[in-house]
């Protein structure tokens, strides 16, 4: 039983002698454990306690029993009545999810989905086929879309043409920009050739795809000034958890030039203290190992010590706000680049990505007279030719290859 005491409050007492109790007390520990506040976890206990009050009202005879929908169906009743609070719905829910692992609510069945059964087919073929998870992501979300327009309801994707293929791409690439289109072709190209090596389809299709046009390394890499980079370090408050965290997360983008990916997944693993290096999980599955800058390493420490929340994670980051879990996908550090970029009011970026801090360790580097080879292998470039697009930022060495101007003066 956790260790709050609810005998005082008038809500405890529908649940004191409920039968169902045990999963209450799964839900506080689950969120003791997950480092909720005392506040909320109290507010769980009331949520749980008009709830189970209102089952009661609701049981005629004593003797109905729980089903799934019932959460639902008080979730709208408090609406109806104007007195659902905040985080009322997701307590409740939380509830339910102990429940249905308890055994003592069963889920509806999932009503039939052949576009659905068939999208998960196809990502059991991508899983068989070693895709990581996070590629796998990407196939679902757009050949979901994909397959929600071409779809027939009589004969599925029995009947799918060259020309439907054309008219979907033609009509989703121009809403989106030019890589995100080329990402979205090749993903509907390896669904298709799925359907065709499977016999869903008549015709190969795959090769009527079209491919956006991209010409690689026409643009130039945004990067920061060093001051702007200063800045946006600085704007890290590292008397809270939540600067200290960010700080260190930033600091392995911008002097070790980790991807936004690989640094929200540092482990505690990951770091040899002694030999001063890290573990990199770094682009399509490959291992590497890079020297860990002492003011890195300090950081990171800080934040160990300082901020990180009690956790039997080995991931390093963590949430700051409840529940404090772990960084386990790329997202809350763009989230952490961008609200630096913003906060030190830096400006003339064409965007504000945590990819501007790995672009501007790059520019720095060779403005340092580093070479392209050495560009390519602090940021682990598998292709030697990625790294050129950097060249185009060394001015003082492209104004030598310029030919004279004709006529001017000597």
């Amino acid at each position: 039983m956790p260790t709050y005491s609810f005998e005082k409050s008038a809500f405890w007492l529908p649940i004191k002698d409920w039968a169902h109790r045990p999963c209450f007390d799964a839900l506080i520990s689950s969120m003791q454990h997950q480092g909720y506040s005392a506040k909320l976890i109290v507010m769980a206990m009331r949520f749980t306690g008009r709830f189970v009050a209102w089952l009661h009202a609701q049981a005629k005879d004593g003797g109905r029993e729980l089903g799934y929908s019932d959460i639902d169906r008080f979730i709208s009743y408090r609406t109806s009545i104007g007195e659902l609070r905040n985080g009322e719905r997701g307590a409740l829910k939380r509830l339910r999810a102990q429940l249905v692992e308890a055994g003592i609510i069963t889920p509806p069945l999932a009503p039939d989905d052949p576009p659905g059964q068939l999208l998960d087919l196809f990502v059991a073929d991508l899983r068989r086929r070693g895709y990581r998870e996070q590629s796998i992501a990407s196939f679902r979300w757009f050949c979901a879309r994909f397959l929600g327009e071409v779809w027939a309801d009589a004969t599925g994707v029995a009947q799918l043409g060259h020309g439907d293929v054309r008219s979907y791409i033609e009509r989703q690439a121009p809403v989106r920009s030019k890589a995100t289109a080329n990402i979205m072709c090749s993903r509907i190209r390896v669904f298709l050739r799925f359907l065709w090596r499977d016999g869903y389809v008549s015709q190969d299709l795959a090769a009527g795809v079209p491919a956006a046009r991209n010409i690689r390394l026409s643009s130039l890499p945004s990067f920061m000034s060093p001051i702007q980079l200063d800045q946006v370090l600085s704007s890290c408050d590292r008397t809270t958890v939540a600067g200290r965290r960010d700080y260190a997360v930033l600091l392995l983008l911008a002097r070790i030039g980790l991807r936004a990916k690989e640094a929200a997944c540092v482990t505690l693993d990951d770091i040899d203290w002694r030999a001063g290096t890290i573990r990199v999980d770094g682009k399509g599955g490959r291992i590497a190992t890079m020297p860990l800058a002492s003011d890195v390493g300090e950081a990171i420490i800080d934040y160990i010590r300082n901020g990180r929340p009690p956790s039997s994670a080995r991931a390093i980051f963590h949430r700051v706000e409840t529940p404090r879990t772990p960084f386990t996908a790329a997202t809350p550090v763009i989230l952490i680049a961008r609200r630096a970029l913003k906060r030190a009011g830096v400006t003339g970026l064409r965007s504000l990505h945590a990819h501007v801090f790995r672009h501007t360790l790059a520019t720095g580097m060779i403005r340092s007279g580093a070479s392209l080879t050495e560009i390519g292998q602090v940021l682990r470039h598998q292709d030697p030719n990625t790294s050129r697009i950097y060249a185009k930022v060394d001015i003082a060495t492209l104004r030598t290859l310029c030919l004279p101007w004709p006529g001017a003066a000597q």
